[in-house]
């Protein structure tokens, strides 16, 4: 048998009420047999009481009140016990027989309880109570069995199952449009990435925009290599900025937390004699070995130390800042033409449909890694029904999946 998953909630309840007609008879059977059980306990305790009633004068007070006692709360517990109708669904049979069980449980340790003060004066009304006591116990047990063949409880469970398995495809296809459409989307930002990079390319042929390039790639390789040279300053510096540190007059002041903190900037704006000066300062520190550095840190400093003071230091403040001024020429050359504002905008929408693209990737893969997930948990659950359906039917069951 092959079941649809769209359909598989309807055909599990088609199953559930074909079982219950079958089982209707099973059932109104059991559960007459467990009644009239019940009514012979309740007429064999009121036998006893009557007994009991008789045989005043020759037992004890206390024998009288606990067989009293006895018949009372097993006919007040038997009495308990009722059936609406004879039909009675699967549903109110297993609460039925919820209350059969509570109730047999109390009238047999209700029994025990009082039985030993009046067996002796009533014992043939004894022995019938507690022979009808048994028949109602082993009539609950029947319909327990009676009960769990029909295997109704499987298929209740089933029918949970394929509700939150109905759920599951639902949620299933709105991740599958979800990534569909992000798809889509994907493919118009791929498509408008392509166009900017084209006309970034061509526009990129002017020949300012090109020099622009060529000077900012100067700056760029200049600014890196003097940030390399002051690479071992770094520790010496911030051992020597710490405030624990007796640091000569030289190495005080705000041009040394510069430097620490943005070692381009203090190279570039800090005045030359005052650089110098700090150098000087701490080069004395670490040949001095007042910092504690390592040797080979030690030497390092000590090379980026003397290079920068040899007039790298000044050649480089120079040649920055000429390019910094050809920049700025190109700049207003193109900014004058127009084709500056342009390229800017291309370049900044450029980057936005990047950054676009790459979070519809990244939703893309999330939502697929949960699909996967979902799809996983799916086939565990199809498995598990169609596994209680091949037991109850006898037949190969399986649950397809259109999509």
């Amino acid at each position: 048998m092959e079941i649809a998953i769209e359909l598989l909630d309807q055909r599990i309840q088609e199953i559930i009420a074909d079982r219950e007609h079958a089982y209707s008879r099973q059932f109104s059977a059991a559960a007459s047999q467990t009644m009239k059980a019940v009514k012979s306990v309740e007429k064999a305790a009121a036998n006893l009481a009557d007994a009991t009633r008789r045989a005043w004068g020759s037992i004890t007070r206390p024998a009288q009140q606990h067989g009293l006692r006895l018949s009372e709360q097993i006919i007040e517990t038997s009495r308990s016990l009722a059936i609406s109708r004879g039909d009675a669904s699967y549903e109110e049979l297993r609460k039925f027989e919820e209350r059969s069980l509570q109730a047999i449980r109390i009238i047999v340790k209700t029994y025990n309880r009082y039985v030993v003060s009046v067996v002796r004066s009533a014992k043939p009304e004894t022995s019938a109570l507690e022979d009808s006591i048994a028949r109602l116990s082993r009539a609950i047990t029947d319909l327990t069995q009676t009960l769990d063949r029909s295997n109704l409880k499987q298929l209740q469970i089933a029918a949970r199952e394929s509700d939150q398995l109905a759920r599951s495809v639902r949620e299933l296809r709105l991740k599958i449009d979800r990534i569909q459409d992000a798809n889509q989307k994907l493919a118009g930002l791929q498509e408008k990435e392509s166009n900017l990079s084209n006309d970034i390319s061509l526009l990129s042929g002017d020949q300012n925009l090109r020099e622009l390039g060529r000077i900012e790639e100067q700056i760029r390789r200049k600014e890196q290599e003097v940030l390399a040279l002051l690479e071992p300053l770094s520790k010496p510096l911030r051992k020597a900025n710490r405030p624990e540190s007796k640091a000569p007059a030289g190495l005080t002041g705000p041009g040394v937390s510069r430097l620490v903190d943005n070692p381009l900037t203090a190279i570039l704006e800090t005045p030359v004699a005052e650089m110098h000066g700090l150098l000087s300062s701490l080069h004395q520190l670490i040949e001095k070995d007042e910092l504690f550095l390592d040797q080979r840190r030690k030497r390092k400093s000590i090379e980026a130390i003397e290079t920068l003071e040899a007039g790298l230091l000044e050649r480089f403040r120079e040649d920055h800042a000429i390019l910094q001024a050809n920049r700025r020429e190109v700049l207003r050359q193109l900014k004058g033409s127009g084709i500056y504002d342009k390229w800017m905008s291309l370049k900044s929408q450029l980057d936005d449909t990047l950054a676009e693209a790459a979070n519809c990737r990244s939703l893309i893969a999330d939502l697929q890694s949960q699909q996967a997930k979902l799809r996983a948990l799916m086939n565990s659950d199809k498995a598990k029904i169609a596994a209680v359906l091949e037991e109850i039917l006898n037949e190969r069951v399986s649950i397809s999946l259109s999509f």
